[in-house]
């Protein structure tokens, strides 16, 4: 072999040396790019609302609670929260006889209580009286009560009022809470009231209370239900 031809060989050997290096280099190149397309590729989006409401397709809102009475005045139901007053509060009817108690009487007034139209039901519970306008102290400490449930407006009287459901023993002071709770049901609908539930408050005179110091006197009792939605 000639001196010319052993330096071809050579620079032929060193052109391969060279394309094999510069194959390496592009392929790991594409490699190098492949991994960072594979980071930046744009991707689909796709954006989904949501919003809070019922399964009758109506916004979040809240119920209605409201208690209606009845007092047998003639007005039929009354919403009456007010501060009681004799211009507010609902008067329970105890009869003329109510107003010439002696000793040992015993007189009778019917409530009715409802959920108003549209609102939803709960439970009540009476609150003992407070004394009202045009009261005399002793005569306000000498009357006891009783109240209770399940008696009609009828029935309302002193063969009635043993069918009920006790909410104030007999015997108690005016001021005596009621020892139970009970139920007021729901609305029917939006224009149908809930079904009414009847009370009977019985005021008694006790025939020990003969002091003449309570004759010629008079006394208001204030009483109320406070009811709490369920």
């Amino acid at each position: 072999m000639t001196a010319q031809e052993s330096h071809t060989t050579v620079d032929i050997r060193n052109r391969k040396r060279r394309s094999k290096g510069r194959l390496r280099a592009i392929l790991a190149a594409v490699g190098v790019l492949g991994i960072g397309a594979a980071v930046t590729l744009a991707a689909w989006t796709d954006t989904e609302w949501i919003f809070g409401g019922s399964n009758t397709d109506t916004p979040i809102g809240t119920s209605v609670f409201e208690i209606e009475q009845n007092v047998y005045d003639g007005q039929s139901w009354q919403n009456r929260e007010n501060w009681p007053t004799d211009a507010t509060a609902g008067k329970l009817n105890f009869t003329v006889a109510a107003t010439s108690l002696t000793p040992g009487a015993v007189v009778y007034a019917p409530v009715q209580l409802r959920a108003a139209p549209g609102s939803i039901g709960g439970t009540a519970v009476l609150n003992g009286a407070v004394a009202g306008p045009n009261t005399n102290a002793a005569l306000f400490a000498a009357l006891t009560y009783q109240v209770r449930t399940g008696v009609t407006q009828a029935n309302c009287n002193a063969a009635g009022i043993g069918a009920g459901t006790t909410i104030v023993a007999a015997g108690q002071p005016l001021t005596a809470n009621g020892t139970a709770s009970f139920p007021i049901g729901a609305a029917t609908n939006a224009t149908t009231a809930g079904t009414p539930v009847d009370v009977c408050f019985q005021i008694t005179m006790p025939s020990t209370a003969t002091s003449s110091a309570l004759q010629g006197q008079t006394v208001t009792p204030v009483w109320n239900f406070v009811a709490t939605s369920s």
